[in-house]
């Protein structure tokens, strides 16, 4: 079977160098390459959600999923979060999610990534310290006796 070829056809005002970037990109396998960055000049990195493509990936698993309350609460101080500081959105969160490192994204749940991209926003932009976080968990473990 003879592979298939494609050819541009240069019209004028058409972005063709990057039309012609895209199908460099492309392999005769339809093995996904890698993007480049919106500027085309490096190629973008895999973040830790970003399935999409991976031999070992399998399909999306959808479940009902019955929210603890401790997911809630997580929820609703983001939520209330966001009406203090605007950058504080879901973008920012997602964000700070996509930046955990691999093994910690696989194997926490949903709303704790949620809990740490709070945690690292926070620090981000100041409203506090590590030094605060380690003092309250220290006096919540101590009220707790643990």
């Amino acid at each position: 079977m003879a592979a298939a070829r494609l050819t541009l056809v240069r019209i004028p005002g058409f972005a063709w160098r990057e039309a012609e970037a895209r199908l460099a990109r492309m392999s005769s396998d339809d093995t996904p390459r890698q993007p480049l960055s919106p500027d085309r000049s490096r190629p973008v990195e895999r973040s830790v959600a970003d399935l999409g493509g991976l031999p070992d990936a399998g399909p999306v698993v959808r479940e009902e999923y019955e929210a603890t309350l401790k997911d809630k609460r997580i929820d609703a101080m983001s939520m209330l979060l966001r009406r203090v500081d605007d950058r504080l959105t879901s973008d920012t969160s997602r964000r700070a999610q996509e930046e955990l490192e691999e093994p910690v994204y696989d194997t926490i749940h949903y709303y704790d990534r949620w809990l740490l991209a709070m945690r690292t926003n926070l620090l981000n932009l100041g409203y506090v310290t590590e030094d605060e976080i380690a003092a309250k968990i220290a006096e919540i473990k101590a009220r707790q006796g643990s």
